[in-house]
């Protein structure tokens, strides 16, 4: 018959064996990143939807912004739904790699994925045909897409303005 293995052998043997089941599924479980992340590629994305996205969002919906133009609708949510993409992207990657978020705070952040996602919401209902009823029975809905946008322009003004003072007094 064979040999068997003394007591301290096989209680090594299995405890190597189970320390490399928990080095191995801890790797697999460990969150990966794009290597095109960084710290700087990050701020930018948040600078160009804090600047020029914030901007254009503004011209849109307070000029342009008109129900019966559904490609106009469509591409505003597909431009929303791609920043809130990169957004929350460059968050987790912020948050796993930084122990930081894309604005300012995990309050801040949450608060304003969440009014992009209203605004976006909003949006969608428009592009389906919901009907926004004014006082004289008109279908209306850009009182209703300002007001989103109005909380959305207020949460990232206050992410810039922090930014702002926190560049004055470095």
């Amino acid at each position: 018959m064979g040999k068997t293995m003394n007591s301290p052998s096989l209680a090594i043997l299995r405890t190597l064996g189970l320390l490399s089941l928990l080095i191995s599924s801890s790797l697999s479980n460990a969150n990966t990143h794009p290597s095109y992340l960084t710290k700087e590629y990050c701020s930018s994305v948040v600078e160009q939807f804090v600047g020029a996205g914030m901007r254009s969002l503004d011209k849109y919906v307070n000029e342009h912004f008109n129900p019966e133009y559904k490609g106009g609708i469509r591409n505003t949510i597909r431009f929303l739904e791609q920043r809130l993409e990169w957004l929350n992207e460059c968050n987790a990657y912020l948050v796993d790699t930084n122990n930081a978020y894309v604005f300012h705070s995990q309050d801040d952040t949450q608060n304003i994925f969440s009014a992009i996602n209203e605004l976006t919401r909003e949006l969608q209902h428009v592009r389906s045909g919901v009907e926004y009823r004014d006082d004289a029975g008109n279908n209306n809905p850009a009182p209703f897409i300002k007001r989103r946008f109005a909380t959305l322009a207020e949460l990232v003004d206050r992410h810039h303005t922090r930014l702002l003072m926190k560049k004055q007094f470095q």
